[in-house]
């Protein structure tokens, strides 16, 4: 079967869309993957990522699978115009009706359950049929076998101005991902320690910005908007913690918790189900809203080495769960249903 692959923005090429053919390719060799398919005509499938499926596949009649990236449009309103909410969703409806299947890579389930369960109001809004919805896990970043370098950790750090000593928080920068938690823990903190936000820009990381300023706290504050993907390896590596927050009713993806149990970083973890569901036993989980219990696991996260042992140990038993042949298991499978 030859399977085409959405094309990927500028930004992505060579990362995320090379990496899941690879993978495929390694674990699933008698079909052909090919990125950027639709601009060829003979296909067997298509597997879309963005919130429309190109005019070729629908006029070739192609079979097609889409990755649905996130319905934050639908979740925050707040966060976006009215025409960029009616956009999205007409959008969405229409790749949603067009596809055989629809896949949502664990950032929504609980949505989706809820769609399952007959949530009408969504169901009716995106117009789509809950049976053509699969779930599955997300696939990470490759971590390296072999560590980085010291000279790449250095490079790294050069590059970015990162501190000795940081806490990483990776992840969409948005207010119900709880920034601020964080940082009001940091001025409890060891005045060594930083913290390193990676995300891309956004009023809210400004407003982070001016928060930090604030409270005296801009010079242990990094911000990176945009992180070459070759070097999240070495950020990794170089983190002493990994934290974050979401909101337990906010639908956040369980990608950097997979990113970081891969690479082994002891995590301190919002108490939500779908953090619960990623990480298992190999995290501190805290209530964002109680500080106290942010600065506790924050510290004890730093400085217990007897923990940090046992929850590396931890995460890389539950690492397993997400592993590449995993996630190509379940592609194929949905693939060869259609």
């Amino acid at each position: 079967m030859k399977i085409g692959l959405d094309t990927a923005p500028a930004a992505l090429r060579g990362t995320y869309f090379q990496h899941l053919a690879s993978v495929l390719a390694r674990y699933a060799p008698e079909h052909e993957y090919i990125i950027g398919a639709e601009r060829y005509g003979h296909l067997d499938l298509y597997h879309g990522f963005r919130s429309s499926l190109p005019l070729s596949v629908h006029l070739g009649r192609i079979p097609a699978v889409m990755t649905v990236p996130n319905l934050d449009f639908l979740r925050y309103p707040h966060l976006y115009t009215f025409s960029e909410r009616l956009i999205a969703l007409r959008l969405y409806r229409r790749a949603l009706r067009q596809a055989r299947r629809g896949i949502t890579v664990s950032a929504l389930p609980a949505l989706w359950e809820s769609l399952k369960r007959g949530l009408r109001r969504t169901r009716q809004r995106l117009r789509i049929d809950p049976a053509k919805i699969e779930v599955m896990m997300p696939l990470a970043a490759r971590m390296p076998q072999e560590p980085p370098l010291q000279a790449e950790l250095e490079h790294t750090r050069r590059k970015y101005g990162l501190p000795e000593m940081f806490i990483l928080m990776i992840g969409t920068v948005e207010p119900h991902h709880n920034h601020e938690a964080v940082l009001d823990a940091l001025a409890l903190l060891d005045s060594r320690v930083g913290v390193v936000v990676c995300g891309r820009r956004t009023v809210y990381s400004d407003f982070l910005l001016s928060y930090a300023r604030e409270r005296h706290l801009a010079t242990r504050v990094d911000f990176i908007y945009e992180l070459t993907p070759a070097d999240l390896p070495a950020l990794f590596r170089m983190a002493r913690v990994f934290a974050y927050l979401p909101d337990a009713c906010s639908e956040a993806s369980i990608v950097p918790v997979v990113e970081a149990l891969r690479a082994e970083l002891p995590m301190v973890l919002s108490d939500t189900r779908l953090n619960r569901e990623a990480a298992g036993h190999a995290a501190a989980y805290v209530n964002p809203e109680v500080p106290g219990e942010v600065v506790a696991a924050l510290e004890n996260a730093l400085c217990d080495e007897s923990w940090r042992q046992t929850m590396r140990r931890r995460e890389r038993r539950r690492a397993e769960l997400f592993s590449e042949y995993a996630v190509a298991e379940r592609l194929v499978q949905i693939y060869t249903s259609l």
